[in-house]
């Protein structure tokens, strides 16, 4: 029996896009780590789109309208991110990270290919070459070198607590409870949660040394310090800071294309016996399609950002004398 029996020919199409992209996802991820086959613009952008426009190719013997163009391959999209999820293809964090991206692609696939369909008319069976796309795509961009942008980050809030109580709780942030951590964006994705953070003096000057959760930890090592004022370090990671499975290699920091280089606190007193903690962060993306990597680093930055400054509010002004 043919499975146009079973399900319509649109929805079969779907399915087969959605297959299309986790195939795509093994090929690309067996291309060579330096050569960015998960991280290139073929599969990134080329496979999404290509998902896309097959969605409604399989619907072109229908009355399909715009919207249908628009949002169907969105169908695909997320058929694809669940079974690369099921086949641990990809963690949480990455398809969080990407799935706005794919949505996106797959939409302007779906209008290219209606738009196409409509302006081809009878002669229709060559545009479901459009499959091939990625691959073309990837011949293509081999050329193209990745690019990198440094960022910084800045915010800041108000405490409740004298500059010397907070300044304590930063250098002395021990067994840290999930409770003790606002909602965070970055940590329902999947990122973990930091455990501890203390600073200990060494005869190589003082070190910064790090626990998040899933065994992760790294070391920093403290530049500049004025006592309750400031204090910045540059953080050191290394292979054994993640383990394998604590996050995403495409996502991890200190990776091909993703690294913090350092972080600054500062202290200033204000009105009533109040402190405005400020947390300064430079850090770099080093991408082919930066014009998405680099505001979605942004986002998470800011939103980690906040986890922390609340946490210090929290600690500092529960350890306030009075």
């Amino acid at each position: 029996m043919r499975t146009e029996k079973f399900l319509p020919p649109w929805l079969v199409w779907l399915i087969g896009g959605a297959v299309l992209g986790v195939l795509m996802r093994v090929i690309f991820g067996a291309v060579p780590s330096q050569v960015s086959g998960v991280m290139s613009i073929a599969f990134l952008v080329g496979t999404p789109t290509a998902a896309g426009a097959i969605t409604v190719y399989g619907a072109r013997h229908a009355s399909a309208s715009w919207a249908f163009a628009i949002f169907a391959p969105w169908g695909t999209v997320l058929l694809m991110m669940l079974g690369c999820a099921l086949t641990l293809l990809e963690g949480s964090i990455c398809i969080a990270l990407l799935t706005p991206l794919f949505l996106a692609c797959a939409s302007v696939g779906g209008v290219g290919m209606e738009c196409a369909l409509r302006a081809a008319k009878t002669r229709q069976s060559h545009l479901k070459a459009v499959a091939l796309l990625p691959l073309l795509i990837f011949v293509a961009e081999s050329g193209v070198d990745h690019r990198t942008q440094s960022r910084e980050l800045r915010s800041s809030i108000l405490i409740d607590a004298a500059p010397g109580t907070v300044w304590k709780e930063i250098l002395t942030a021990r067994a840290i409870q999930p409770a003790e951590l606002p909602f965070s964006l970055t940590h329902l994705i999947g990122v973990p949660r930091p455990v501890e953070g203390i600073n200990v003096s060494s005869a190589d000057g003082e070190v910064r040394y790090s626990k998040w959760e899933r065994g992760v930890s790294f070391r920093a090592v403290v530049t500049e310090r004025v006592e309750q004022k400031s204090i910045t370090w540059r953080y050191l990671f290394d292979q054994q800071s993640f383990p394998p499975g604590a996050m995403d290699e495409h996502v991890a920091i200190g990776g091909r294309y993703f690294d913090i280089g350092d972080t600054t606190f500062n202290l200033r007193p204000a009105p009533g016996g109040r402190t405005e903690l400020q947390i300064v962060a430079h850090y770099r993306v080093t991408t082919r399609i930066n014009f998405y990597a680099v505001p979605a680093a942004t986002i998470l930055g800011k939103d980690f950002m906040a986890t922390l400054l609340g946490f210090y509010k929290g600690r500092s002004e529960r350890a306030e004398p009075g």
